[in-house]
């Protein structure tokens, strides 16, 4: 997976990079963000009260695939059918599956 520079960000960001790139929140102080990272898990989710069995499964889920431990997770459904997509949703309605009124 090619790494991004800076460079390519504000390309791809355009007239907005500067705005987008050099913004500071005045309403969320950063103390109060909870970054991704490979202990995200730890930081997270270790003061609750979740059993040992679910940190384990927590951990699981946040260490495995592409984005193994890096503190982000993407969970896709596996049993849907493209009925069940954002193609679908959006795709114009063929003539055929319009029923008839009359």
């Amino acid at each position: 997976m090619p790494t991004l520079t800076l460079g390519k960000i504000e390309e791809l960001l355009g007239a907005d990079a500067a705005s987008l790139l050099q913004h500071t929140s005045k309403t969320i102080d950063k103390s109060q963000l909870h970054l991704p990272g490979p202990d995200f898990v730890d930081r997270s989710f270790a003061q609750s009260n979740r059993s040992p069995q679910v940190m384990r499964s927590m951990q699981a889920l946040y260490g495995t695939g592409r984005l193994a431990n890096t503190g982000y997770v993407s969970i896709l459904p596996v049993d849907q059918g493209i009925e069940h997509s954002g193609g679908a949703s959006f795709a114009p309605t063929r003539p055929t599956s319009i029923p008839r009124t009359s």
